[in-house]
């Protein structure tokens, strides 16, 4: 199996420039006014005098977890609506409906949700005067009736959220749409092509009509500029890795592992129950997809340290502190001909290595020795793994090996056989005017004979990793994409590049460790395929658009671009431990660099999501103005007031936290901390801690958001639960787990009735419904169940039929298989059934 390469029948993206751009729209994972519309005639009205016809492409964004809402609200004459709805009904068989004033027409229709979420689906609707009809066309499939409409008149064409007159919309589906124009008779008459990058006015190309979108979210940008998933700091001189298969980024830190999911961005934290790991200088690490397993490596003293995500524990620790390190920034790859890891050079004591060692995964180390080529002592170089062995490529060394006679950089293309062991020499790069080495990894595509790496200056401290192309043949380079800051510090840096087959993304680290041993991760990511890097004559980057504006000239507003758009995002259980935490995504799809920490929630306390979260009136984070121990605080009288209603004693309180105080002093200590924590919730409105009822309790205005309160009253509730229900506490615990990140002895009761009430409701929805009535949500239903957890076989075969449903029956196949895995880690024993006995339990 091949680890770090990704090979396919059509290459990671073709050659060709495919036609990547649209608007996405902003739907219910955002706050109601950040949601995304489109106005076609801002400030007015299209009007007509003829049949008209308004045509644009249509698909929806993967993985969201509502799609209700208004595609386009087409509005005649300010008096009737006609609306192209998307309702996600259980007891509906069509959920596309033309609604026609506040009655539902007699059109309605299914898109095949692989082709909804994979492709651009063409969608006409016309209004014909002459024949008093309306016809909607989409895949080549037309669908009519009847329809009372003057000879001429105006039209208000709004996609998405609007707040026009009383037709207002808040319901926004998770989609995008391009290439919108409407046609009068014959005659294209408007045409808004959606191919910005950036901006809010965008103009007609056919007439210079003024379109006004709110919140874009343009998805040229996203195939040009790296957007940043995460940035958090943890302990130790961290790692990281990658897990093709899942699409996983890891984070090993000294203390817990940062689990990093690419397409959603949502991090989980594992906290090591074997003690804190002891990193060595130099050290890396790597997911071992054979075994499904997570090793750390220190070539120094020859161990290989391997994490198992069900006991939490590593099984060797390294001998610390470490004299340092002969091989910084080595190379790696796996080769499935012997079963072993290789590893390729490295830095250290003023020396360049050129060695290559060999650690089988049954636990020896060897020496290679290969033969050919030779292959000069380097560090920072770049190694991407093909089946039959792997290319290693530039860096920076020395012919002796010794940092003080004549270091230079290094442009060569070799290749390492590792069946016969031997180095061949393909090409020399030029390197131009600037010198540059490389990030860790290179991704091979053998398919197009192309690899991409990212290259940066090692002379330069605030330098930048830019994405380039080079072909395995030729040396040739080309740039793609804009730049990724990179603070550059040999002995403290580290940089890799991994790809995401099924996402079709990018993904770049950079790790900083710093003089307080701590390191700062930042996780990047960049849409596949990237747009070419243009610089302009001012040495300024420029992009892609903005050039090829001013080369081709308004002309080619009116071509569409030939090409397939192929975003196949298929989410993927990630391996999550008993105690992980499944944090809320900092930028989902076609969400453009904005940080949940960045928005606003007006008088809101949350609990899911790892830690505790406040904030003010004004939407500010007031969290910080908690010390540690009035947060604890604050926490016991919360949970007590919402859980069990009446609060807590001041005897329980004394108990647990002024235990070794005298009464008086107690009960000063109280009084002072509960002090502090009103005057932190004055900030919230009328929000305090009192004792009225002879017991602490925390009492607020309604107008207060409490993710737990809303939480119980879903789990709690005795009502028939339905699909809405049910979508509510997915938005809850989508957040991430609850309080996974605060660790108290007493709060563990809280976590532990947490799982099984949120496991048991979701099972209590899914024993109602069939799997093939709606196969899409039931995989979110299933993957909702797995984060609490991840050996939970009603969920497993849940999601295997749902997938076979939709006719993925290669994921459904793999989710088996990552199950079986998952479970003979934890209980040490075979799964017991096969994938057919599975699928038979819902038959």
């Amino acid at each position: 199996m091949i680890l770090w390469c990704v090979v396919g029948c059509t290459g990671i993206f073709p050659l060709r420039l495919n036609a990547q751009y649209g608007l996405g729209f902003a739907s219910h994972e955002t706050v109601l006014d950040q949601r995304t519309g489109l106005d076609l005639s801002d400030g007015g009205q299209i009007c007509f005098e003829d049949d008209v016809e308004l045509s644009f492409d249509l698909s929806f964004v993967p993985n969201r977890s509502d799609y209700f809402g208004y595609v386009v609200r087409i509005i005649v004459n300010d008096q009737t609506n006609i609306d192209l709805l998307y309702d996600r009904l259980d007891n509906v068989e069509k959920h596309f409906k033309i609604v026609r004033g506040e009655k539902f027409s007699n059109i309605a229709f299914n898109i095949d949700s692989n082709t909804l979420f994979n492709k651009w689906v063409p969608i006409t609707v016309k209004l014909d005067a002459v024949s008093k009809q309306l016809t909607l066309t989409c895949g080549g499939k037309v669908f009519s009736e009847q329809l009372a409409i003057e000879a001429r008149g105006c039209l208000k064409i709004l996609f998405g959220y609007n707040n026009y007159k009383e037709f207002k919309t808040t319901d926004v589906p998770a989609m995008k749409i391009r290439d919108v124009q409407v046609r009068q008779g014959d005659r294209l008459t408007h045409h808004w092509p959606l191919d910005e990058e950036e901006g809010t006015e965008i103009k007609d190309v056919v007439k210079g009509m003024t379109a006004i979108v709110r919140n874009p979210q343009w998805i040229r940008r996203l195939h040009h500029e790296w957007g940043l998933l995460q940035d958090v700091k943890v302990g130790g001189q961290a790692s990281a890795a990658f897990d093709p298969r899942t699409e996983n980024v890891f984070i090993v830190g000294r203390d817990s592992l940062l689990q990093i999911h690419v397409p959603t961005g949502q991090r989980s934290v594992f906290k090591y129950a074997s003690g804190p790991l002891l990193l060595i200088n130099g050290n890396q690490s790597f997911f071992d997809t054979v075994h499904n397993r997570l090793l750390n490596i220190c070539i120094d003293q020859r161990t290989v340290s391997v994490f198992d995500f069900a006991s939490l524990r590593w099984s060797e620790n390294f001998n610390y502190p470490g004299v340092g390190t002969s091989y910084l920034h080595f190379n790696k790859f796996y080769s499935a001909i012997d079963s072993s890891l290789y590893f390729v050079g490295g830095y250290g004591h003023f020396l360049f290595k050129n060695e290559i060692h060999q650690f089988s995964l049954r636990g020896t180390w060897h020496r290679i020795e290969p033969t050919g080529d030779p292959l000069i002592p380097r560090y920072l170089a770049a190694l991407g793994a093909t089946s039959d062995g792997a290319y290693i490529l530039g860096g920076y060394g020395s012919v002796s090996g010794q940092q003080m006679l004549n270091p230079r950089n290094l442009y060569d293309l070799l290749f390492f056989d590792a069946e016969n062991r031997t180095l061949t020499k393909k090409y020399e790069l030029e390197p131009g005017e600037d010198d540059f080495v490389w990030a860790n990894s290179l991704v091979i595509d053998e398919a197009t004979n192309q690899y991409y790496g990212l290259m940066f200056p090692k002379h330069q401290y605030n330098a930048n990793l830019q994405l380039v192309a080079g072909s395995l043949a030729k040396p040739k380079l080309k740039k793609l994409g804009g730049a990724i800051p990179y603070l550059f510090h040999d002995i403290r840096s580290f940089s890799d590049l991994y790809y995401c087959p099924d996402s079709k993304r990018f993904a770049a680290v950079t790790l900083y460790h710093d003089e307080k041993d701590l390191t700062t991760a930042k996780i990047y990511s960049l849409y596949s395929p990237p747009l070419p890097h243009i610089m302009a004559k001012d040495g300024s980057q420029k992009d892609w658009f903005s050039q090829n504006i001013a080369y081709l000239g308004l002309g080619l507003g009116l071509l569409t671009l030939a090409g397939i758009y192929l975003l196949r995002r298929k989410k993927k259980t990630p391996p999550v431990g008993s105690k992980s935490t499944v944090d809320r995504p900092f930028e989902e799809q076609l969400r453009l660099s904005t940080p949940l920490e960045r928005q606003r929630y007006e008088n809101s306390i949350f609990l899911f999501g790892g830690d505790l979260q406040l904030f003010d009136t004004e939407g500010t984070d007031i969290t910080r103005n908690f010390t540690p121990l009035i947060k604890e605080l604050f926490l016991v009288v919360l949970l007590h007031t919402i859980r069990w209603g009446r609060g807590i004693s001041s005897e329980k309180l004394t108990e647990q936290f002024w235990f070794d105080k005298s009464a008086e002093s107690a009960r000063n200590n109280r009084s002072v901390n509960i002090a502090k924590i009103n005057a932190v919730l004055e900030r919230m409105g009328r929000a305090k801690i009192s004792k009225e009822t002879g017991y602490w309790r925390f009492d607020a205005d309604d107008d207060i958001y409490i993710d737990y309160k809303d939480y119980l009253a879903i789990v709690t509730s005795k009502s028939t639960l339905d699909k809405e229900r049910v979508k509510e506490l997915s938005v809850i615990v989508q957040r991430g787990g609850f309080l996974s990140e605060t660790d108290y002895e007493w709060l563990d009761s809280f976590k532990a009735e947490v799982s099984i009430q949120v496991i048991n409701t979701y099972m209590r929805f899914a024993e109602r419904v069939q799997v093939s009535e709606d196969p899409e949500f039931m995989v979110e239903l299933a993957n909702y169940i797995f984060y609490f957890d991840p050996v939970h076989e009603e969920a497993m075969t849940i999601k295997c039929k749902a997938l076979a449903c939709m006719g993925n029956h290669s994921l459904a196949t793999q989710t088996f298989e990552n199950f079986c895995n998952e479970y003979r880690q934890i209980y040490g024993e075979e799964f017991g059934k096969d994938y057919r006995m599975v699928l038979s339990q819902l038959q």
